[in-house]
């Protein structure tokens, strides 16, 4: 893409912009209202994220005395800061300074850009020329995964330097790790990209750019392999590189500055984009404007779970903007978009040609697939067709497989219960065991801290077993004292399983939303060799993840978290502020050792967090188990 505006009196942006949602960009410039301040997880995870960086560059000072530090000859955030900065970055890298540290690339007027990369790395073994340099960025999390399938078209192998080395040429790649690819992470690095092109500083042998994750390595990408799968106009989707990604998402938001800047001189001209909800709405300032907009009558499509911004476009482009539009849409048609029959030729054929025309008849012989599809619909004449919504049926120019599911979850949230049966569930079912343990983990970045258990003795045979109990760590992560703590866990549910299978009963373990334990047990498991343990355990039906149990047979039209689904069984956490973002910034106060009465009191709430946790899942089991199935069918809400 490029701009479609006249950008020139735009301020040139930094990286962050293309990888932000623009509406945000578009706010940032108008400022409708007083922005919301960053809350207390925000600020903690840039104060880390600070941190990190600065011992990251401690290091490498270390290992690389000739490294030149630029932050650290012109600090300051001043313009005449900036440009010292910028200056002395240029004559470093005119020099061929092999490493430089926080430094700011000359500004690309032309392209509207000014940018910092953490590192800029020479291209080594250069021919005597002009020095050529490849951005790297240092970001708090994690850059590797193990790779659970080698060779897989999905995965990118990993290839990483030392930070003694931390060059491309010095590059290996490692076939038991993949990268994990972050899409922000990677944006950024292609705004860096092209501001070394536009400087004449670019290595030519290939867009290559690094992120040192918490492993402490450089972790190395292909800017121009097409990682990213991304709509298309002729091809529906299409893969694309990270370059091309950035460029179209980097042109569109010029755009939007520009027209927001043109509104705010002139009310008259309209914004260029509109609120939509997405992700990253929690942590925006500007939710304070766009929450109240998207929640006016019945509330914008964006805001049911699982709606994102492509078919949010989809609908728009449909005409359908509201959840009060999307629930009245006809689920039978829809379900036949969803299988990819198109229905437009057989809608403008009611009417036209008598009903007992056969539907083979009208279908092309190419789509012949599509008549059994038909014919379970109970479709199979024109007649029969009548009945088909012409306006859903719109929806074959771009379907989308959950349609369906999306009317439901919109008549779901609009209905006047909190929980509605899934269609073809008569009775909600629960797998149960004898002896039940509820399973929760706490974690940072830099590791797990916490397993929490919950046993439930439905036999009276267990004893001591039953009730909370915590295995868990404050000492400092990433270190030992995670996989003690795990082996600990492990050692302790693995025990009490095979107590209670061998006695005769049956045992099962649940969590809520298995994903983020899953994870982490594959993770800490691998390096206590316990890959195959593990792997059995979570391929088990004694490992029950209740999110999916939940999901799979009610609707709400609503998030399905933890703490919302819980309220069902009436249940309620008794700490203050309860959520995984508060228990991060507490987790800080516990191992603060400097301010020992209020790290024990953070202790306590973690603890008494954790065992919430657990227990809320065990009263959503029972609710599910005794309640759920009176709660009425969405079909009881249209057909």
């Amino acid at each position: 893409m490029v701009t479609r505006y006249d950008v020139s009196a735009v301020p040139p942006q930094g990286g962050y912009v293309a990888k932000r949602c623009p509406v945000k960009a578009q706010w940032d410039t108008i400022g409708p209202c007083e922005p919301l301040p960053h809350s207390a997880p925000v600020l903690r995870r840039l104060a880390r994220g600070v941190r990190f960086e600065e011992q990251i560059v401690a290091g490498l000072l270390d290992r690389h005395p000739d490294a030149c530090l630029i932050d650290g000859q012109h600090a300051g955030r001043t313009d005449e800061a900036k440009a010292d900065r910028g200056t002395a970055t240029l004559a470093a890298m005119r020099d061929g300074v092999p490493l430089i540290i926080a430094g700011r690339l000359p500004p690309d007027q032309a392209g509207r850009r000014v940018g910092e990369p953490d590192l800029l790395v020479v291209v080594a073994g250069d021919d005597g020329g002009r020095p050529r340099y490849r951005a790297v960025d240092v970001k708090h999390h994690r850059s590797l995964r193990p790779l659970e399938r080698p060779g897989s078209r999905s995965v990118i192998a990993a290839t990483c330097s030392p930070l003694t080395a931390p060059w491309w040429e010095s590059a290996e790649q490692n076939a038991a790790l993949g990268a994990r690819k972050r899409s922000a992470d990677l944006l950024q690095l292609a705004h860096y990209q092209r501001m070394l092109e536009a400087a004449g500083f670019a290595a030519d042998d290939g867009r290559l750019a690094g992120i040192i994750g918490t492993e402490g390595v450089v972790t190395w990408y292909d800017l121009d392999a097409p990682y990213w799968r991304t709509p298309s106009v002729t091809a529906g989707r299409k893969n694309r590189s990270t370059m091309a990604v950035y460029d179209f998402e980097f042109d569109f938001r010029l755009d939007i500055i520009a027209v927001a800047a043109m509104h705010r001189a002139d009310s008259r001209v309209s914004p260029l984009v509109v609120p939509v909800r997405i992700g990253e709405c929690d942590e925006c300032p500007w939710w304070s404007w766009c929450g109240p907009q998207l929640r006016l009558g019945s509330g914008d499509v964006s805001l049911l779970p699982g709606v994102g911004w492509r078919a949010w476009r989809v609908h728009r482009d449909h005409g359908v903007t509201s959840r009060a539009e999307l629930a009245d849409l006809d689920h039978r048609t829809a379900t036949l978009v969803a299988a990819g029959v198109d229905l437009r030729p057989i809608i403008a054929a009611v009417g036209s040609r008598p009903d007992a025309t056969a539907i083979a008849d009208v279908v092309a012989l190419r789509r012949r697939g599509h008549v059994a599809s038909l014919s379970a619909a109970g479709v199979s004449t024109l007649g029969d067709a009548s009945a088909l919504s012409a306006r859903t049926a719109t929806y074959s120019d771009a379907p989308m497989h959950d349609l369906p599911e999306q009317i439901d979850s919109a008549r779901a949230a609009l209905g006047d219960h909190p929980a509605y049966r899934r269609r073809g569930i008569e009775r909600v079912l629960v797998p149960r065991g004898d002896v039940e343990v509820d399973v929760d983990m706490e974690n940072t970045e830099s590791g797990v801290y916490l397993w929490g258990a919950l046993v439930t003795d439905r036999t009276g045979q267990v004893g001591g077993e039953a009730g909370y109990r915590a295995f868990h760590t404050w000492d400092p992560l990433p270190g030992p004292a995670e996989a003690e703590v795990f082996a600990d866990f492990w050692r302790w549910l693995t025990g009490l399983r095979d107590a209670v299978t061998g006695s005769g009963h049956s045992f099962r373990a649940y969590c809520y939303n298995a994903a983020a334990e899953n994870g982490q047990l594959r993770r800490i498991g691998a390096d206590l060799g316990l890959e195959r343990e593990v792997a059995g355990f979570i391929a088990s039906d004694q490992w029950v993840d209740l999110l999916r149990v939940f999901d799979r047979q009610l609707i709400t039209g609503e998030s399905v978290g933890l703490k919302q689904v819980a309220a069902l069984g009436e249940f309620r956490w008794d700490v203050t502020d309860p959520g995984g973002d508060m228990a991060i910034v507490k987790y800080d106060a516990a191992t603060d050792l400097a301010q020992a009465a209020a790290a024990e009191r953070a202790r306590q709430w973690l603890l008494d967090y954790n065992r919430c946790d657990v227990e809320a899942t065990r009263a959503l089991r029972e609710w599910l188990d005794r309640s759920a199935s009176g709660c009425p069918s969405i079909q009881e809400l249209g057909g």
